[in-house]
């Protein structure tokens, strides 16, 4: 039987349709004949069904396939064709052989250092590998020795596992002569560039099993033989056996001709490029949506909107053009998250190969509260772990279960049941099933993805570092489920969301290139140090199909595959960009390479003007798409209040109902912090609700030698004897020295041996000693007691309330056993950078306003007298605060009192910054007002009351 073989270059998508595809597909209309269109994409084949849809083109008969449904077919068929592992199982063979490797290597040798280095990258090695292979070449043409090495015994373990490499498999088949008697039917391969070379050997090993053959390639910039487009065509030649045919056709008129041409050669006409320049990127796509109405009532037919990635700006157009009810065809929906057990679990497999940290433990809990079987909140689970970690110093959950049993023994319980007794190394399939037990005994879900895998590992007896198996496990599991398509993200539209790649090859009535910002495309590759550019360069002639490109001839495919986008346009091409980014709204934002090409030719901006200021001069608002409902307006007009400085805060900004949001107790701490910024009273003491830390766990030396001071200075000051009313005789300061002295000593042994707890243990003791003798330092009274708490009658006087006040007191003395008509001491041991108690700052900043709220509140115990020292831990480092002070100290409380009074709060949060040392105290997902616009509503909302903490 006679083959019909054809190579054919199109420049136009339009010439490649009118002239090959078309004819092509119509040549069986008379007859039942089974016909394959091979494409690039997916978009691609949705590009031109649509297009056959508009013109009537009958394809009846037709399959289309992408290269890898191109595999599937010809492997069904292909005989002596072994299974190809899947890139995760080949990742952790590489990343099991990297390990048996670095047992034997000698620390700080240089072979060490190499595979120290590649187990830090190994999907980078991999990907490297991946396109040695698919152009023909293996593991032997690695120019690094080690890697030569490495990656031969990874071609041994998979043979052994009775697997083989895709790209391996697919030269096989391509190379394999067909029987002239066992070619059926026809096919065409329509569009695919020198950016498809990895799926070269698929597409082949299937043309060679047809009949017919036609194949339609982009024309090359003639640029050289060395291109990779020539390469490609120069490929495609020697394996049809077959000169290209270019099309005998006048190139088509096109508007985005002007736009291909600059970006190609830096000069083009582009007068008629429209550009759209939003304030924000909401604003911009909302422009584009605009403009895309626009163009289908001027009968704009067949419209591409190319996204460069998927991102909320794709999600915000989808928004804009559901509210003008605008058809469109979605070719990146956006992947759904993963069932609630998968995550649960892959979170747990996380935990265990990290080797059981507090990090990991806190990212799985969310998923247990989820479910019920969390013992404590969230917020409870950080706070223990926050408080274990300031003791003991370290990230093992090991270490801080003696400590979490004795402060939250149900807590300690669950966590023990999270920490099966792993071993050091473990076979796959055992790893799997001790997984299923532990989730069968936690009551958790077991994993339903597994089952390939033990399949491919069931006849591997070897047992494998446990990190690494782990890390296998959970590589099974899926990130993301499809999510559910509505009827207009599917079928045909005249508006398409695509990328450029599923849009390339086919012709558009206008192209949308939208996000044109330098941050946002194009992006530069960088070279691999594993298969560096030159070192691609010189494989090149060796290898048996055209690939190896370097990362300056992938970033010049990229840039030909927007101009070819461009000059398909036959009306238009349109490009959008914001002027500012939501993360960094004060940044402003500058357009990428072509967008700038194309303001400065239209003349927008003059010479030597800066990037970042060609957009902010073409910034556009665009009209909502429809009037916003009652409820919608009504939000609107908050939404705009909260951030009117003339306006007083009201009830919708941190304000409420006196009756229902005044608290019953007003904790000392939090007094403290309101006169600095209201907003964290609102939330901890009025909604009682707390920000919970994401952070990581860092050493912090300071805080934890800080909170063990106190924690030994507490026991060592206690009275021994019998207590009267909480108070007891004071010990003698020798008795307390040699308390301090054992309970120094037991701390040590508790730590480990080593210079850096050494040092800790030697600052620890210093800070004690100084802090002790500064307390016995001062005249008080003989009965004493520790960390105690104020009692249930203490109450502060606010603007003529009287509210009870909650807090505990580091250590107070008394010269009686009972507050009435007592002298009383209270001392706050400060091992921080607190500066010395003042009235005068107290009473204008707010600083240690805490300490002067405790006088206060004992004040209305009736005691006789009363001192509140801040003893900070150098030698007579005692500052004190007495009653005929407290007045001036207390100066920032009459605000809390009309505040409470009135039940208005607001706030005073400072702006957010890179530099700032803590987080917000608001929810994240509440949207910033800037601090200036706060600080005005503050003082329209109580005049005569100053805000903020600014202390001089």
């Amino acid at each position: 039987m006679n083959r019909n073989l054809e190579l054919h270059l199109a420049r136009h998508a339009d010439s490649a349709w009118s002239e090959v595809i078309r004819p092509w597909l119509g040549a069986t209309r008379d007859r039942l004949v089974r016909s394959y269109v091979i494409v690039a994409t997916r978009g691609q084949a949705h590009g031109l069904k649509h297009r056959c849809l508009r013109e009537g083109v009958p394809l009846l008969g037709v399959e289309f396939l992408t290269p890898g449904l191109a595999r599937k077919k010809w492997a069904e068929t292909g005989g002596d064709c072994r299974p190809a592992l899947g890139r995760e199982v080949l990742l952790f063979g590489l990343r099991a052989a990297i390990a048996r490797r670095l047992e034997t290597a000698v620390p700080g040798e240089r072979a060490w250092g190499f595979w120290q280095s590649l187990q830090s990258d190994p999907e980078r090695a991999l990907d490297d590998f991946d396109a040695l292979l698919q152009a023909g070449l293996g593991a032997a043409d690695f120019p690094l020795a080690p890697l030569r090495e490495i990656f031969a015994d990874l071609t041994d373990w998979v043979g052994a596992l009775g697997y083989a490499f895709a790209a391996t498999e697919a030269h096989r088949a391509a190379g394999r002569t067909t029987a002239a008697a066992a070619r059926r039917g026809r096919v065409l391969v329509a569009g695919l560039g020198a950016e498809a070379v990895g799926e070269a050997a698929n597409v082949l090993a299937f043309v060679h099993r047809c009949v017919d053959v036609a194949v339609v390639l982009p024309a090359p910039e003639f640029a050289g033989p060395t291109t990779p487009d020539e390469r490609w065509i120069a490929w495609w030649e020697q394996r049809l056996g077959t000169g290209p045919l270019p099309l005998d056709v006048a190139d088509p008129f096109t508007a985005g001709a002007g736009a291909a041409a600059l970006l190609e050669t830096g000069a083009g006409d582009v007068a008629a490029v429209r550009v759209l320049v939003g304030r924000s990127r909401d604003d911009e796509m909302a422009l584009v949506a605009g403009e895309i109405d626009r163009l289908l009532r001027t009968g704009a037919e067949n419209i591409a909107v190319i996204f460069p990635r998927l991102d909320a700006a794709h999600a915000a157009l989808v928004r804009a053009l559901g509210e003008r009810r605008i058809p469109f065809t979605d070719l990146l929906p956006a992947a759904g998250q993963p069932e609630s057990e998968v995550s649960q679990l892959r979170s747990l497999l996380g935990f265990w190969s990290e080797g059981s940290v507090v990090a990991g433990l806190l990212a799985l809990w969310p998923w247990l509260e989820a479910d019920g079987l969390a013992p404590v909140p969230l917020a409870e689970a950080r706070r223990l772990c926050e408080r274990s970690f300031d003791r003991c110093q370290t990230h093992g959950v090991a270490a801080h279960l003696p400590l979490w049993e004795a402060a939250a023994p149900e807590f300690a319980t669950w966590v023990r049941r999270l920490r099966p007794d792993w071993p050091d190394t473990v076979t796959v399939v055992a790893a799997a099933a001790r997984v299923r037990a532990v989730c069968a005994e936690l009551g958790l879900a077991e994993p339903e993805h597994w089952s390939q895998l033990e399949r491919i590992f069931r006849p591997d007896a070897a047992a494998y570092p446990v990190g690494i198996v782990l890390a296998a496990l959970a590589s099974f599991l899926p990130r993301s489920q499809s999510p559910e398509q509505t009827g207009s993200h599917g079928g045909f539209a005249r508006v398409t969301l695509t990328s450029r790649r599923r849009a390339a090859g086919l012709a558009w009535s206008h192209v949308v290139f939208a996000e044109a910002n330098a941050s946002v495309w194009p992006g530069r590759e960088e070279a691999s140090c594993w298969l560096t550019d030159l070192q691609r360069t010189e494989l090149a002639p060796r290898a048996t199909v055209p690939g190896l490109f370097t990362a300056e001839e992938q970033a010049r495919l990229e840039r030909a595959g927007y101009a070819a986008l461009a000059r398909d346009a036959r009306d238009g091409v349109i490009f959008s960009a914001a002027a500012t980014l939501p993360e960094d709204p004060e940044l402003p934002q500058a357009p990428n390479r072509w967008l700038d090409a194309v303001l400065r030719a239209q003349g927008v901006a003059a010479p030597g003007t800066a990037p970042d200021e060609l957009l902010a001069r073409l910034v556009r608002t665009q009209p909502a798409a429809r009037e916003p409902d009652a409820a919608g307006a009504q939000w609107c007009a908050v939404w705009s209040g909260r951030r009117d400085a003339s306006r007083p805060f009201d009830e919708y900004f941190f304000a409420g109902d006196p009756a229902l949001v005044t608290p019953a107790r007003l904790p000392a701490r939090l007094i403290e912090r309101a006169v600095k910024d209201p907003a964290e009273f609102w939330f901890e003491a009025v909604l009682r609700v707390q920000r919970i830390g994401w952070e990581p766990f860092a050493r912090t030396r300071r805080k934890a030698l800080g909170q063990c001071a106190h924690e030994i200075l507490a026991a060592v000051l206690r009275p021994a004897g019998p207590t009267v009313r909480g108070f007891g005789e004071l010990p003698s300061p020798e008795e307390a020295a040699a308390r301090l002295d054992g309970v120094l000593a037991a701390a040590r042994v508790a730590w480990p041996e080593n210079r850096y707890w050494d040092s800790c243990a030697a600052e620890l003791a210093r800070v004690c000693r100084v802090l002790l003798g500064n307390a016995f330092a001062v005249d008080a009274g003989r009965f004493v007691a520790t960390e105690a708490w104020l009692p249930a009658g203490a109450l502060l006087e606010v603007g003529g309330l009287q509210l009870p006040v909650a807090g505990r007191l580091d250590l107070v003395r008394l010269d009686r056993p009972d507050w009435r008509g007592a002298q009383v001491d209270i001392f706050d041991f400060k091992t921080g950078g607190d500066a010395e108690l003042s009235a005068r700052r107290m009473g204008r900043s707010g600083a240690a306003l805490q300490l002067g709220v405790y006088l206060a509140a004992v004040r209305s115990l009736g005691i006789a007298g009363g001192r509140v020292h801040m003893i900070k831990p150098e030698p007579g480092a005692v500052t004190s605060l007495g009653l005929p002070e407290l007045d001036e100290a207390l100066g920032r409380l009459p605000w809390l009192g009309e505040a409470l009074r009135r039940g208005v709060y607001g706030a005073l949060t400072p702006d957010r910054s890179d530099y700032a040392p803590a987080g917000p105290p608001w929810p994240t997902a509440c949207t910033p007002v800037p601090a200036a616009v706060l600080a005005r509503k503050f003082a329209v909302t109580f005049p005569g009351f100053s805000g903020g903490a600014d202390d001089e």
